[in-house]
């Protein structure tokens, strides 16, 4: 499994990152074309890739002013789940992060997705904050974080 960070990459790949994206969140919050450019060019986008197959990706932007990055997002090819995948990818980018001096990792997390609040929560981030409606009528979120020095 390699763990790599996305620079330059052409449609036909950022196309397949879109359909990863699409299958794991059902079309329910995932990036599409148009942001994952932005998140390549302006923050950070690593996958984790085997035989040229991507299984993970984890896509961060920075907190300005702040010695900080947010998880914008992550996800697994849904056969690849429950293997560690999104546990590796955390722990490889958060060493990244931490290696150009970065102090803090946030995230937002559905209050209703046990498995990703597990693996956070395992991960060492804290429940920091619920957010009432956050992406609208009854769409909350916990504001979870991670100091990473």
């Amino acid at each position: 499994m390699e763990f790599k960070e996305l620079k330059n990459v052409d449609l036909p790949f950022l196309n397949r990152i879109v359909e990863l994206e699409e299958e794991a969140f059902e079309g329910k919050g995932n990036v599409d074309l148009w942001i994952l450019k932005a998140l390549i060019r302006y923050g950070k986008v690593f996958i984790l890739e085997e035989a040229e197959e991507i299984i993970s990706i984890a896509e961060y932007m920075q907190v300005l002013d702040e010695k900080e990055v947010f998880l914008y997002g992550i996800s697994t090819k849904k056969r690849y789940r429950n293997h560690g995948h999104a546990k590796e990818i955390m722990k490889k980018s958060e060493e990244y992060f931490k290696n150009l001096g970065y102090k803090r990792i946030s995230l937002t997390v559905d209050p209703n997705n046990e498995i990703a609040i597990k693996l956070y929560k395992n991960l060492g981030y804290v429940i920091e904050e619920f957010q009432k409606d956050e992406y609208g009528k009854g769409i909350d979120r916990y504001l979870m974080k991670k100091v990473i020095i």
